[in-house]
């Protein structure tokens, strides 16, 4: 009978301080402008746990089918043009960026929807003839079917990206017209300059190593995120799903070269750049739910490059996931460590700085990044304008040594698709717009919509 007393005692002051560590970790730690959460009390506890736990979750999702993952055929399955699943949410993106030593900058982004949308960007940065871009901007959205039908290419709207060699060759063409993106004319409302344009590129990649954000980000980095998130009810339930959420998101990026020739209003341009290209598939993009982010692709003299980035997505407790890393000449991909770029330094009222100063680790060594804006333009993602980013094209200095470059600025849009620009919207796309928005409102319309 006493023994039995005891271990009541044992199991219920054992279940006693299970609970209390499990409240002690749900604290909410100190948040700067409410959003971004400071390294809380228990910080070092839950940073040492969430690690352990990323690295056994890598090695059982990638490690150990590490031969299967970089077999020539799961690559070329995961490389091509990815069919469209039933799930309304499901994309697929390709987006190219490049630059080279004499400033020439060259962005061109291409996202696939169901029943042929396809919402594309395409900017061309020219030194002495500054910023343009394709002709719908500030928005995307294209229909490139009819009666929204499905289009299993990227193509449409003058665009035609396409694989010629798995994880190699891509060709990227365009035709059609160019506009000025110069701010001035915008606030003005002029209309900008027009150029008649034929794009004719290739990217190539010496081999087929890429960086897939899944599997090489560093762990540390990620772990850090986590630890400084407060680990309550809902964090846990998001923990429980972390398996179906890496299964419905595919990014990777791989670096290699652009070339070949844009003819503008009959002069050709030939083009030498060296660039990155990624690939982004799944069914859960979620836009709505990102609060910010900043990226930067930067391309340095001696051949290398690197990717820095801060995400800040509260709901997957991400509230600021930095992310990066540097690629060698020769290929060799170096997951960023540490990063001290916090997004509540750099643009968090909603307008972008024109200079940057930060730092960042890989392993082995340290980088000092020094960034100058030279041009910017404005854009709109998501079917109802739910994102707005800046494009930043960019000079840069790292450790002394001069380069090019992109950087992005997303931030939250919540003042919709102007309505002028969804009239000229097929029908059959506006009667979806308008069943969504009668269901955001729960109201009901005495109309027949086509899904």
């Amino acid at each position: 009978m006493v023994s039995f007393l005891v271990l009541g005692l044992i199991f219920g002051g054992f279940m006693a301080l299970a609970s209390l560590a499990f409240k002690l970790l749900g604290l909410k730690p100190p948040m700067i402008f409410g959003k971004y959460p400071l390294k809380g009390i228990f910080y070092r506890v839950k940073f040492w746990l969430a690690l352990l736990v990323l690295r056994r979750l890598r090695y059982r999702i990638y490690r150990r089918n590490e031969e299967v993952l970089s077999s020539e055929e799961h690559l070329a399955k995961v490389d091509r043009a990815q069919e469209l699943s039933n799930d309304p949410k499901s994309y697929d993106v390709v987006s190219f960026m490049a630059a080279d030593k004499e400033g020439q900058k060259l962005m061109v982004t291409l996202e696939r929807r169901r029943r042929g949308v396809l919402k594309a960007a395409l900017y061309l940065w020219l030194p002495e003839r500054g910023l343009f871009g394709s002709p719908k901007l500030p928005d995307m959205i294209l229909f490139t079917t009819e009666d929204g039908q499905e289009n299993n290419e990227f193509q449409g709207g003058g665009f035609h990206i396409y694989q010629e060699e798995s994880m190699k060759l891509w060709r990227i063409k365009y035709e059609g017209v160019l506009k000025s993106q110069d701010q001035e004319q915008d606030q003005q409302k002029q209309q900008g300059e027009e150029l008649a344009v034929n794009l004719d590129l290739q990217f190539k990649s010496s081999s087929s190593g890429h960086f897939d954000f899944s599997r090489d980000l560093s762990s540390s980095l990620i772990a850090d995120s986590i630890a400084r998130e407060p680990w309550n009810e809902r964090f846990y339930s998001v923990v429980r799903s972390v398996n179906h959420i890496v299964e419905k998101r595919t990014h990777y990026e791989q670096n290699g070269e652009l070339t070949g020739r844009i003819v503008i209003q009959g002069k050709e341009l030939s083009l030498r750049m060296p660039g990155f290209r990624d690939h982004s598939f799944g069914t859960e993009r979620c836009l709505s739910s990102i609060n910010r982010y900043v990226y930067f692709a930067l391309f340095l003299e001696d051949g290398s490059s690197m990717v820095v980035g801060n995400l800040s997505q509260p709901t997957f407790f991400l509230s600021s996931l930095k992310v990066g890393y540097v690629c060698s000449p020769s290929g060799e991909y170096q997951p960023l460590t540490w990063s001290n770029f916090e997004l509540y330094s750099y643009g968090e009222k909603g307008i972008p700085p024109q200079h940057q100063n930060f730092i960042v680790h890989t392993e082995d060594k340290e980088y000092l990044v020094q960034i100058k804006v030279e041009g910017s333009a404005v854009r709109y993602v998501g079917g109802d304008w739910e994102s707005k980013v800046f494009n930043q094209f960019v000079s840069c200095t790292v450790n002394g040594m001069s380069g090019q470059g992109h950087a992005e600025f997303l931030y939250r849009h919540k003042g919709g698709r102007p309505e002028d620009i969804a009239a000229q919207d097929p029908s059959w796309y506006q009667d979806i717009k308008r069943f969504e928005k009668s269901l955001s409102l729960l109201e009901e319309e005495d109309r027949d919509f086509i899904f």
